[in-house]
């Protein structure tokens, strides 16, 4: 594990290339190992990138973040596990190492419920009819934890017994919105939370459009309520799209 977590840590080694580097040579812990006769022959791979796995082998950052880890109780999901949801390894951005809290459970079927975060009274009762319908139907409910119609569509799936899973754009051992520390805590409980960020990331703006695109691939059908111009919610629509999700805008 420790080498799936140093592959994601490296300088200019994106998800595609963190995800063809698996496919190429099976195994993070080869790609620790390959030496630079070996990287020379790996196709597509810039003379940046190559030189990002040779020069930084060191390992002290990936040990401090999985010690950050058994402290917060957080959990890891690496390419290679059985759990990691089939859709959500379609797109060729996929994370290869996830953070979660929670549990795992069978998701045959998924939707996405995500919108504004300032909504009208008319916008909250059609998410909390529609989280609810799908939770009875045990259907997974998809989003971000954020305040609004994400808040709504989680908190509606839980009371109606459901599953849900809140992605998330910093740290698992940050509540953000801090607002929604109960909520986190029964998702926790009773669902699951994930983000590609180690503990101790931040809730920086320019992560949630990564989460977004998180939400798109974990959803088999996302539903945008509304949604403002601009918005991450309509980010959210336009990865689900790319990935080939259906996607229903309210």
């Amino acid at each position: 594990m420790i080498y799936w977590i140093w592959l994601t840590q490296l300088p200019v080694i994106g998800p595609v290339t963190a995800r063809y580097l698996i496919e190429e040579l099976k195994d993070a812990e080869n790609v620790y190992k390959a030496d630079a006769g070996y990287l020379a022959e790996v196709p597509g791979l810039s003379e940046r990138q190559r030189r990002s796995i040779l020069q930084n082998h060191s390992l002290e950052k990936t040990k401090r973040i999985l010690e950050d880890c058994q402290n917060n109780n957080i959990s890891i999901l690496c390419w290679n596990d059985k759990r990691y949801p089939a859709r959500a390894k379609k797109p060729s951005d996929a994370s290869v190492v996830l953070y979660y809290k929670g549990y795992f459970k069978n998701m045959n079927q998924t939707v996405g419920i995500v919108g504004a975060r300032r909504c009208s009274q008319e916008s909250k009762q059609k998410t909390v009819a529609l989280a609810s319908e799908y939770a009875q139907k045990q259907v997974t409910v998809v989003s971000g934890m954020a305040k609004g119609i994400d808040s709504y569509a989680h908190t509606a799936c839980l009371n109606a017994g459901g599953y849900t899973v809140a992605i998330l754009g910093n740290g698992l051992d940050i509540c953000y919105p801090s607002e929604h520390n109960k909520l986190m805590k029964c998702i926790e409980e009773k669902g699951l939370l994930i983000s590609e960020y180690p503990p101790g990331i931040p809730p920086d703006k320019y992560r949630f459009p990564r989460r977004n695109r998180l939400i798109g691939s974990w959803s088999d059908k996302l539903f945008v309520i509304e949604a403002g111009r601009g918005s991450g919610a309509l980010i959210t629509a336009e990865y689900s799209r790319k990935y080939g999700r259906e996607v229903e805008m309210m």
